[in-house]
């Protein structure tokens, strides 16, 4: 019987008299020499997404449906503590390079801007010292410097993979592989595609963050030779999936490395509409229930099937090493909810378990036994040098990752630190951070956001709270100090780029005023300049989101805002009186600051926005604007406020938006005499919220522009939208606002108004 050629797997070789021998269960022939490798990547695929996924101490997913990768499970090594970044890009970036985020200084899903970035660095001041209080600095590249209500100068991540790094494709082609591409790629256009990193063949050579244009479904403008007739509704991996099965056929008589990294199932959530029925008609039993999703995931899994099944018929599936992983967590959040990681805490973007936790399995024909599992922690960063290992490839450049090739034949290696970098603001509005998971721990430090801009710290005990719902920092200071140490070592040896104090910072102000607890955040402003101000009703539907609407509201407009609990929320004994001293409130905040008194505007979103209708019941004269963000207005509160401009907002919380309601209500503003009236219907969910609201520059450009006493333009014609799809129903309102009067000596928003510039590191390349 023939033995491991141990020449060929050196990292092995101290191992040699424990090999197992060739041919045990789950090994129908020996190991080849130059095996084949096929990496099949997912695409934000949650950790409990399939069937095979029960063997992780959990349940499996009982909806939705993978039966060629469950198959595939059957003959493979299964971890159980498989890791990722929390987005997609520096997954890849580590599993191409087996370098760490930190030290490629790839921490954020920017694969696909516009501006080219190769080292991360550190988000420059909004000021320099001779420029405060004097001139705005406008930065080049699309990009905003650290605003004042932010505590940290977060990194700015790279956005492109330079060519430089000695990639997995560079390393297998100089050691005679053919090296072949199929899929999304996201760390960067030509010329950092995957040609330049050293592939022989990539398709479909394009960088977008999610599938081409229009989407899971065809044709593809996008795609040459792929924008034809016959692929209309035709899934995307799957034609994928023809592709590289064309690849292996052509190269069956030659070793080669490819990647299939699919499109499934990253937004937007499509699928054909026969395998959407087939899930709607499927009882649900827990948290995964979205028919559209299942969908996706089988979608995928038939093309993962069709390349499996190339490989077989091509007489070549005990010379090809397989890799199955996901590249981040699973989307938890969607109206309806797209998938749910439960036990896991988070989702994609999160540095939770939910968002870093992943399912992953390799089969080395030969080597790994069937239906066998691996509790050893695993990275990314691992992958190339472990496939390396196994392959025999010499000349091999310096890794982060380290080979789990030992593990892979049943010995037993060192547990190693898992680190996650994240050193920008996160899409929930989450400092920048550094976790460690290790010896069962996991302890997660926020740059400078504890008191007086400390860090602060979090720990869970893994071992017994997997959903980390217990922080012990406080309990367990010596195992803070422990892992704390280990993430210093770690950001030093990876020459990691840190977040940096913001000395530009400037706090809330905080006061008490006839028993009304208020904040007010100050723009950094010229001198002599009046500033609007934003009255925001803070309610308790979504109070984690409240210092993230403020940031987002400070990073697209230097206004002033004034945050305060809405008399509406309860604990009140008269609403009306408590109303009345917040308008009293607003008058003595219009005294004390710098605001052009015209251009007072209200908001609040859930019970703050039923706080809105009532403010302006009461006191219609001291706003310009309204917007509401959900809540309700009764008939008394909309003809109270008939002369004001009012742009409402409201998420149906059914998986059907409530579209006839949306059309009362946009009837009932009109009919209130409303000079402006605008009603806009969206899928509840707090990403499209943002997106659509707070982060949305026509919005604010929109609030800003009314101006109280002064001639309104009335509201543009409407272009109401339903659009319809397999699960959604919404109604989107196309509509232009009014503009400021151009004739105002003291406000002038071209002037002082920041541009519209993206936030560096803030995601939106897409993830």
């Amino acid at each position: 019987m023939k033995k491991l050629n141990l020449t060929k797997y050196p990292m092995l070789g101290m191992l040699a008299a424990s090999l197992l021998p060739l041919g045990t269960p789950g090994a129908k022939g020996a190991p080849v020499d130059k095996p084949n490798v096929i990496f099949f990547l997912m695409d934000d695929l949650g950790w409990n997404d399939l069937g095979y996924t029960n063997v992780m101490c959990h349940s499996g997913s009982q909806f939705f449906e993978s039966p060629n990768i469950d198959q595939l499970s059957k003959r493979a090594t299964v971890f159980t503590r498989a890791y990722a970044a929390p987005i997609s890009s520096p997954s890849r970036a580590s599993i191409l390079t087996g370098l760490d985020p930190a030290r490629t200084g790839f921490t954020s899903p920017r694969g696909g801007d516009p501006l080219e970035v190769l080292k991360a660095f550190v988000q420059p001041r909004i000021y320099t010292p001779q420029e405060l209080n004097t001139n705005w600095r406008e930065l080049p590249g699309g990009m905003k410097a650290a605003p004042p209500n932010q505590r940290a100068m977060m990194v700015v991540s790279a956005s492109r993979l330079s060519t430089e790094y000695p990639s997995i494709a560079k390393v297998f082609k100089a050691n005679g592989y053919i090296t072949g591409h199929f899929g999304k790629w996201h760390v960067g256009p030509v010329p950092f595609s995957p040609i330049e990193h050293g592939f022989d063949l990539d398709v479909p050579h394009v960088n977008t963050p999610g599938p081409i244009r229009p989407g899971h479904l065809g044709p593809w403008p996008d795609w040459e030779g792929e924008n034809v007739p016959a692929n209309k509704g035709r899934n995307i991996d799957d034609c994928l999936a023809d592709h590289a099965v064309k690849f292996i056929q052509e190269n069956k008589n030659h070793p080669f490395y490819m990647n299939f990294w699919s499109y499934g199932v990253h937004v937007p959530i499509q699928a054909r509409k026969d395998m959407i029925d087939y899930f709607k008609a499927k009882k649900a039993t827990s948290g995964q229930n979205n028919p559209v999703y299942a969908a996706m995931i089988k979608s995928t899994d038939a093309a993962f099937g069709k390349v499996w099944k190339a490989v077989e018929e091509a007489g070549l599936a005990e010379k090809t090493v397989l890799v199955f992983y996901s590249d981040n967590g699973g989307v938890n959040y969607g109206t309806p909810q797209i998938t749910d990681n439960t036990p896991l805490r988070g989702g994609k973007g999160d540095t939770w378990e939910g968002g870093v936790r992943v399912p992953g399995f390799v089969i080395w024909p030969g080597v790994t036994k069937a239906g066998t599992t691996c509790d050893l922690p695993v990275n990314t960063r691992d992958w190339f040098p472990t496939l390396a290992d196994i392959c025999g490839l010499k000349n091999l450049p310096k890794f982060d990752g380290r080979s789990i090739a030992p593990a892979l034949v049943g010995k037993a290696m060192e547990e190693k630190p898992i680190f996650t970098y994240l050193p920008q603001y996160g899409h929930h509005g989450e400092a920048p951070v550094a976790a460690i998971m290790f010896e069962g721990w996991k302890m997660y430090r926020h740059f400078f956001d504890g008191v007086g801009r400390a860090h602060r710290y979090e720990l869970y005990n893994l071992k017994e709270d997997v959903g980390e719902t217990l922080d012990c920092h406080r309990s367990r200071p010596e195992v803070v100090a422990k892992l704390s140490n280990l993430i210093d070592a770690y950001l030093k040896e990876t020459n990691a780029v840190v977040p940096a104090l913001n000395p530009d910072y400037k706090g809330a102000i905080k006061g008490e005023f006839e028993s009304i607890q208020y904040e007010v955040l100050e723009p950094m402003f010229k001198r002599g300049v009046k500033f609007p101000l934003l009255v925001c009703l803070e309610g308790d539907d979504n109070p984690a989101y409240a210092e993230f609407h403020k940031a987002a509201i400070q990073n697209r407009h230097p206004v002033f805002l004034l945050s305060v609990k809405s008399p509406t929320l309860g604990g009140e004994s008269d609403p009306n009186a408590a109303a009345d001293r917040i308008c009293a409130l607003i008058k003595k905040v219009l005294q004390e600051y710098p605001i052009e008194p015209r251009n007072v505007h209200l908001t609040g979103e859930g019970k703050g926005a039923t706080g809105v209708w009532l403010l302006a019941q009461r006191h219609p004269e001291l706003f310009a604007a309204l917007l509401p963000v959900g809540g309700a207005g009764s008939s008394s509160h909309l003809a109270a406020i008939k002369n004001l401009p009012v742009w409402a907002f409201h998420g149906g919380h059914d998986a059907v938006a409530p579209v006839a309601d949306a059309r009362k209500m946009d009837e009932a503003l009109k009919a209130a005499g409303s000079t402006v009236a605008k009603y806009t219907e969206y899928a509840q969910n707090e990403q499209v919220l943002l997106d659509n609201v707070w982060d949305n520059p026509e919005v604010l450009e929109w609030l800003f522009a009314q101006r109280q006493g002064m001639p309104q333009k009335p509201a543009a014609a409407k272009t109401s939208q339903v659009v319809v799809s397999d699960d959604l129903i919404s109604l989107r309102n196309g509509v232009t606002g009014g503009s400021a009067d151009e004739g105002d000596d003291d406000y002038d928003p071209d002037e002082t108004v920041l541009a519209d510039l993206q936030m560096a590191g803030d995601g939106s390349g897409g993830r």
